[in-house]
This record gives structure tokens, sequence and C-alpha cells, in this order.
């Protein structure tokens, strides 16, 4: 179908289209560049080991576009099911994509416009990439689902990482094969007295001393996030002045895996033991376990004490930190698996947000 057919209506939507995707992509670059800037000038690493301890960081867009509230199947109960198209995992922790282009670059093959609309209004139309990547290689040159789009949803990811492994070895060749469980909720070992070993005593409390290294090191990525995002003009639940919408939100993810020599250890499988999820919408929110300060040590009622991990009748002297106690807790109160945790990983997500109606 040529351009020449299409009614001036439509022709005006598919150029509306095009100047919101335009206007969204020039947002991404110029808004990835500010945040990658930032993360490198706040001491943000890059593809950085040593020895145990290894960072990184990755910047991704996130375009979803969906319906409008005025289209017939527009469900307001799941925002999912009205997304039209999703393009996902665009990385843009390097300047340029491999090809040299960047979304609001005008596609090359397209000096003429759009394939599909070769003539008429669209012969001087500049198409940015983006529109290309949502219309042809996404919606499969579908107009009839182009033009039902009424929001355009960008999210920009910052995801600074950080992995540590432990000493597996302080842990004794011939485990044990189960350990008392909790069997009352609000402690973690039902008031009952769980023996451990010397090495597997010494490595609960490194374990527990690497959460909390990661727990400071989460308050300080926080930190940096916010003040970033704030320095670079980020607006929190807040409209432009050109009408959309711009939002600023923290993510947290933690999980733990087998450590290599463990016997259940497969290299072929991701070796997940357990995971821990959880939105920061400020930092005085309850997180890590129930403190009202998240980034202080939390006292239970229990901790390590010099042969045993037990209930404060013992005077124990060292306290799990509130992030222990939620990775105990999402493991179940199972100390097999506690115990089996050889490698620690810790995301810290800054998600900006922007939502232009179309």
């Amino acid at each position: 179908m040529a351009a020449d057919t299409l009614s001036p209506e439509i022709i005006e939507r598919i150029c509306r289209l095009n100047a919101c995707l335009t206007g969204a992509a020039n947002w991404i670059e110029g808004r990835a560049k500010l945040t990658r800037d930032a993360y490198f000038a706040g001491g943000g690493k890059d593809d950085f080991q040593q020895d145990e301890l290894c960072e990184d960081f990755e910047l991704e867009a996130i375009v979803k576009c969906s319906l409008g509230n005025d289209d017939p199947a527009f469900n307001p109960d799941d925002e999912y099911a009205n997304i039209i198209a999703a393009i996902t995992s665009k990385s843009f922790k390097q300047p340029h994509r491999e090809d040299g282009l960047t979304w609001n670059d005008c596609d090359p093959y397209w000096g003429d416009g759009l394939p599909y609309f070769y003539f008429g209004a669209f012969s001087q139309t500049r198409f940015c990439y983006l529109f290309h990547d949502i219309y042809e290689h996404t919606l499969g040159c579908n107009l009839d689902a182009l033009l039902r789009m009424g929001e355009i949803e960008i999210n920009l990811v910052l995801l600074r990482q950080r992995g540590i492994s432990l000493d597996t070895t302080l842990l004794p060749k011939k485990r044990q094969s189960s350990y008392p469980r909790s069997v009352f909720s609000q402690t973690p070992c039902g008031g009952k007295r769980i023996p451990f070993t010397y090495r597997e005593l010494r490595y609960a409390r490194l374990l527990n001393q690497k959460m909390d290294e990661g727990r400071a090191w989460i308050k300080e990525q926080v930190r940096r996030s916010e003040q970033e995002y704030k320095d670079m003009g980020g607006l929190d639940c807040r409209f432009t002045e050109d009408g959309a919408y711009e939002d600023h939100e923290l993510m947290l993810h933690v999980e733990g895996y087998l450590g290599e020599n463990h016997p259940e250890y497969d290299e072929d499988e991701n070796n997940l033991v357990v995971t821990h999820s959880e939105a920061i919408r400020n930092k005085n929110q309850y997180i890590f376990g129930r403190s009202r300060n998240p980034f202080h040590y939390n006292r239970y009622g229990w901790g390590f004490s010099k042969d045993r991990c037990s209930w404060r009748e013992d005077l124990c002297k060292v306290s799990p930190c509130g992030l222990f106690w939620d990775i105990f807790r999402k493991a179940d109160d199972d100390w097999l698996k506690i115990l089996s945790i050889g490698h620690l990983w810790f995301d810290v997500a800054s998600v900006q947000r922007r939502i232009v109606q179309v």
C-alpha cells in the first residue's frame, strides 16, 4: 500500500507517532550519556575483578508501546494486556551500537521513508531508527497495530552489579545432611540451639560478614543513584513541561549460588540456591528485615555464639545483619541451603521512567 492511498488522518497519525518516538529516542540517548558519565565520575567500575570480588554495570533501555485508554480493548486492570509492542535489553553501555547507529538516527536504508510508505506524503519524512525497530522488527509491518498505540513508556535501567566469592574450603568435606529447622516464625531456630562444627560456625560468620559488606555497598549505591539522578535534572513522580510523566525507582536483587566444590554443583546449570528482591522506594523504607534503618545491624534476639547458632540465652557475640535475615527467610530457614552458598551476587537497579501520551 502506497502512502497516497492512506487517509490524511492516518498520515497525520503516523507522523505523530514518528515524532513521539524520535523524541523518546533523543531522550534515551541524552539521558544514557548523562547516566553513563555520572556512573564513572562517581567511581563506578566496568568489568572489574580482583581476587574474590568483581564489579560491573549494565545500561539498557526498555521501550513499551501500549493501547490508548480510549481504545475499546484497553484494560484498566491489567497494564500488561495493553502492551502492543516492547523492545527490551537494548544496551547503551557503550556510546554507540555495534553498527554505529543510535535510535534517533535515520535508517540509512530508508532514504525516501519506509518501504511500506514509498510515495506521497512520506517522501520527505525522516523516520527514526526506533520507529523502524518497532514497526518492522517488532510489529512485522502491522499498520493496524501501529495506529492503535496511545502510550509510550521508556525505562532506562542502570544496573550496578557486585559479586563476591567465598572460601568454601572452610567448610568440612563431610557436611551434615540436615539441621534443626525453625518451628516458630518469630525465631530462626524455634528457641532451640543449632549445633555447628567449628568450620561451619566459622563459615556462617564469614557469610554474614560478606552479606554485611554487601549491605554497605548497597547503601552507597542507593545514595549515589539518588544523587546522580537529581544532579542530571531527573523528576520524581512529576509531569514535564511537554506533558510527559517522569519518575525514578530503585530495585534490589540478591542471589546466592552454590560453590564450585559443592557436591550438587553443576557447571551446566545456574546453581541458584536462594534469591531476594524488593523495591527501594526511599532510603528509609523497611528493607533488610524489620528495621527502620535498613542499613544498620538488626538484632533479632539470636546470633552466632562460640560454638553454635543459638537464642539470646547464650549471649551471642555476633548478630546477623538484616540482609542475612532476609536471605535466611527466603531459604525457608534452612541452614543446609545457607551453608551451601559459595557465591553472592548483588544488583541495584536505578530505573528512570518516562511516559508519553501519543
